[in-house]
């Protein structure tokens, strides 16, 4: 596959985490309630298939590329692109501090995650736009075929050092999980209860 399009392929999955995540945003702020296991779960797609895997790929491969080929850094798209990463970070961060405080009895982490999820999403929705509308534009506009080819090879060993084989596939189905739940049958969860009560993930990211 042309690494760009795998790149906006991984995008659409990662607007989908987005819209899960905006649900359980907004449980938090009416309800003061976390689903523990399935935001742990949510938080571990985005630490390891997002940050790590997707922006892995950017970081590590794709921005050398386009440096190479003359696309500046500082003061350029590179350069905003990365700075937007690292305030991703930052908000997954604080998304997981809260989801440990909560764990542990904390009446006003619920809140606190809701502020750090949204802050997060409004940032990924615009970083997604931005990557897909002009970084990505200027990728398949200065990259040779060969290139390209380089990189989806480069993309494809990334994966299986940072996530493993078979990782990404079963990411992709929990996150199918959580979107037919979330986006579809969330009114009726809320409704009934059931939270989870295991204890949050505390992966590497």
């Amino acid at each position: 596959m042309n690494p760009i399009t795998e790149l906006q392929h991984e995008h659409e999955a990662v607007r989908t985490a987005l819209a899960i995540l905006s649900v359980m945003a907004d449980t938090a702020k009416t309800s003061g309630r976390l689903d523990i296991d399935a935001v742990d779960d949510l938080l571990e797609f985005l630490r390891i298939f997002v940050d790590r895997c997707h922006h892995g790929k950017e970081e590590k491969l794709l921005f050398p590329a386009l440096e190479e080929v003359g696309i500046g850094r500082d003061g350029g798209p590179i350069g905003v692109m990365l700075a937007e990463h690292r305030l991703g970070r930052q908000a997954i961060a604080g998304m997981g501090t809260a989801l440990m405080a909560y764990w542990e009895g904390d009446s006003e982490a619920a809140g606190l995650f809701a502020a750090h999820a949204t802050a997060y999403h409004e940032l990924l929705d615009r970083h997604i736009d931005k990557e897909n509308n002009v970084l990505f534009v200027l990728a398949e506009r200065h990259l040779s075929a060969g290139l390209l080819a380089a990189l989806a090879e480069e993309f494809a060993a990334l994966e299986r050092e940072e996530i493993g084989v078979g990782r990404h596939e079963a990411f992709h189905h929990r996150l199918d999980e959580l979107a037919a739940r979330y986006l579809v049958d969330h009114l009726a969860h809320r409704a009934g209860g059931g939270l989870g009560h295991g204890r949050p993930c505390q992966c590497a990211g």
